[in-house]
């Protein structure tokens, strides 16, 4: 991956994290719950990039230089716990745990957008742009209940799916409320 694709992943949490912040959104748990959608992309910058070139990113993107650091203080957090609700459990396969960051990396796609919408202020002249959201949105809920259908099917732990219920849940939840 180039370095001007991890410069847009960026930007994308960047331009998140202030709408985040100017809704009043600024306690840890509160973005980790509202940014979960860009942990594939954060990773994927994490292990793509020279620790100049995150350095460099971290300058010029205040927001997800933050978001960077919320969550790494979170892992840190959780990897010196005793034990886990989910120590034990089976890992997903590689293919469905490649679908689920695209799931996620949709949703955030879907929560910035929508909330982009809302802020301009203009909904007659995006009209055609929420039309195109709201074509994603049932692509991704149509999606995700593929996804459920082909975990239950390779027979995946009732918690596992428990979870998966919960994380994409939430997204849905708050995607519904932007996009309504």
């Amino acid at each position: 991956m180039s370095m001007n694709e991890f410069r847009r992943l960026a930007a994308k949490m960047d331009q998140h994290m202030q709408q985040l912040a100017a809704q009043g959104v600024n306690d840890a748990p509160a973005i980790i719950h509202r940014m979960m959608g860009y942990v594939p992309d954060l990773h994927q910058i994490w292990v793509g990039t020279t620790d100049h070139q995150l350095l460099a990113l971290s300058h010029e993107f205040p927001g997800f230089y933050r978001y960077a650091l919320i969550m790494e203080e979170a892992f840190e957090a959780e990897r010196q716990k005793g034990s886990r609700p989910y120590d034990g459990l089976a890992t997903l396969s590689e293919p469905h745990q490649q679908r689920a960051a695209h799931l996620l990396t949709t949703a955030a796609t879907l929560e910035r957008g929508y909330q982009a919408f809302l802020e301009s202020g203009n909904a007659k002249v995006a009209q055609p742009q929420v039309h195109e959201m709201d074509k994603l949105h049932q692509q991704w809920l149509s999606d995700l209940e593929s996804f459920k259908s082909a975990l239950r099917a390779q027979g995946a732990e009732p918690m596992a799916l428990e979870y998966v219920n919960e994380a994409f849940g939430r997204l849905a939840e708050r995607i519904k409320k932007l996009a309504g």
